[in-house]
């Protein structure tokens, strides 16, 4: 999220950096990626971040695409790694950042990537609107499934809920049964407390098509 402090979130990622090579890996048949897998990205110090995806599919040229939160996507170009996998090394590359609403694009490596439609116990099958009341559910590498309601959703591109995030959840997914509906992007004042953002995945969808590129005419797998 971007209200958590990110020196203490790099410290908790260089230590995972330093278990995932404290052994050499053995030959993985390729790294799952899902709703909720956590990744992060690397280049210099000021790229290093960690978050999570929303979901997984290909767009209209074929690209095999992560979405997650636009300010997860700190530049483009950058490596992509899983974090329940960072001995298999970089697995794509960040493509797009978008804020307002809060969209990220991932371009991931189909010779390293195995898509799921499930993650942590959320399953995607689509993508749709939420509406204020309606019930939902958060997925994200951080603090796994939290659920709660739709509070408002406020120009069509920001969710509010009830559905808590921790930093690193960021771009995971929020859903509605097995609709993705938003995607994790900050709190709306206190990180826990207070009512959790979520940019809307249909905009952001809308905006992505419009833009065209790297994950325009993105379809989850499963769906």
């Amino acid at each position: 999220m971007r209200t958590a402090g990110v020196v203490g979130g790099i410290g908790g990622i260089v230590a995972a950096i330093a278990v995932g090579f404290a052994a050499p890996a053995a030959a993985a048949p390729g790294v799952v990626v899902g709703p909720g897998t956590g990744f992060i990205t690397t280049g210099g110090l000021e790229d290093l971040t960690a978050c999570s995806f929303a979901a997984v599919g290909y767009d209209a040229a074929g690209r095999l695409i992560g979405l997650t939160a636009g300010h997860c996507v700190l530049a483009p170009g950058l490596p992509v790694t899983s974090i329940g996998n960072l001995g298999a090394g970089p697995v794509g590359t960040t493509t797009v950042g978008h804020w307002g609403p809060d969209y990220g694009v991932i371009e991931l490596d189909p010779a390293k990537v195995v898509p799921v439609a499930s993650g942590g116990g959320v399953t995607i099958t689509g993508i749709g609107r939420a509406v204020p009341g309606q019930p939902v559910c958060k997925v994200g590498v951080a603090s796994g499934v939290t659920c709660g309601t739709v509070l408002d959703v406020r120009g069509d591109t920001d969710i509010v809920t009830t559905t808590p995030t921790v930093w690193a959840d960021s771009g995971g997914a929020l859903v509605s049964g097995t609709t993705l509906v938003g995607i994790a992007s900050h709190a709306d004042s206190i990180p826990v407390l207070s009512p959790t953002v979520y940019a809307s995945a249909a905009d952001s969808l809308d905006r992505l098509n419009a833009r065209g590129g790297p994950g325009a005419g993105f379809r989850p797998i499963g769906s």
